[in-house]
């Protein structure tokens, strides 16, 4: 965690124009219901957040780089964007347990929220590996170009 909240502050500027992305889509949740396009915006969360730590960590002149701090890292943001957006999403977690408050009818519904929940992390876990392996693609890619020789 500690290695993750480092990676936000080293890059500001992408984790805010992150941060913008997640909170519109979450707007977009709470206005339009979590329609099919919607949920596919909502999962390219943790997609987009292994993706970011994946190169965030990628290796400099002066760092080696382990592949397993690439992929740990954007697992870890992966299930953190994934429950944090299930936490907060109209329908999610929150939202249950206001309804559960007040009395409203089919909310309070535990097993299901631990369910989603769970179903959330890995889910979040496994988008945020592939979006930490399309970096260390990228990169590999990016390294593997040798510049063309006119003659």
């Amino acid at each position: 965690m500690r290695r993750l909240w480092h990676d936000f502050q080293a890059h500001k500027w992408a984790a805010v124009l992150f941060l913008a992305y997640w909170l519109a889509t979450l707007a977009v949740s709470w206005s339009r219901g979590n329609t099919d396009p919607v949920v596919m915006l909502l999962l390219a969360t943790p997609l987009i957040a292994g993706f970011l730590v994946g190169r965030w960590r990628a290796p400099t002149p002066e760092h080696a780089a382990h592949m397993r701090d690439r992929i740990g890292g954007g697992m870890l943001a992966g299930v953190l964007g994934a429950e944090i957006t299930l936490l907060v999403i109209k329908g999610g977690i929150i939202h249950e347990v206001i309804g559960w408050v007040r009395g409203w009818e089919f909310y309070g519904q535990w097993g299901e929220v631990l369910g989603f929940c769970i179903a959330s992390g890995v889910l979040g876990a496994l988008l945020g590996l592939a979006g930490a392996v399309i970096s260390m693609v990228r990169d590999h890619v990016r390294h593997q170009r040798r510049p063309v020789q006119f003659t």
